[in-house]
């Protein structure tokens, strides 16, 4: 299996990958959100499929939330990157493609396998929503909900 990880500061496949976020690439409200952690998209298990079985389950841990993202829709071959924003008693999550405005693209699609970790979040019983986000080839490119779950996080 082809695992790929894409991590703040981390060199992949010729891509040095920037920690800070960049406002420009993120969709209204979204501008300060942080980077999630240990992020890994595995390589393409299922290409050319239907897709309608897109979902991401959930496990509240200490001061974090794992987040398992299954049948994750994206382009065959694109490099996909998770935010986050916590307020309150809520936790929106962004998964959208690190390239944003690509110069070409794929002509197929992918059903991704992604994990990675929300931290710091805190203690309580936490709104925890996941939002896929295409890149600007599409229009409207507005982030689509996949999941949302009330999570208990130590």
């Amino acid at each position: 299996m082809r695992v790929r990880i894409v991590h703040p500061s981390v060199y992949i496949a010729g891509v040095f990958v920037l920690g800070a976020c960049s406002s420009s690439h993120l969709p209204e409200g979204w501008d300060n959100a942080a980077r999630v952690k240990n992020f890994v998209q595995e390589a393409c298990a299922s290409s050319g499929v239907d897709f309608s079985n897109e979902r991401a389950s959930f496990a509240g841990g200490t001061g974090n939330i794992g987040v398992d993202y299954q049948d994750a829709h994206f382009r065959c071959e694109q490099d996909v990157e998770g935010l986050f924003k916590a307020a309150g008693g809520t936790v929106d999550i962004l998964v959208q493609p690190t390239d944003m405005n690509p110069r070409s693209v794929a002509a197929c699609d992918c059903g991704y396998r992604i994990t990675f970790l929300v931290e710091p979040v805190s203690a309580g019983a936490m709104q925890t929503t996941l939002y896929r986000r295409w890149d600007g080839q599409n229009s409207p490119n507005d982030p689509v909900q996949i999941s949302t779950a009330l999570v208990p996080v130590q």
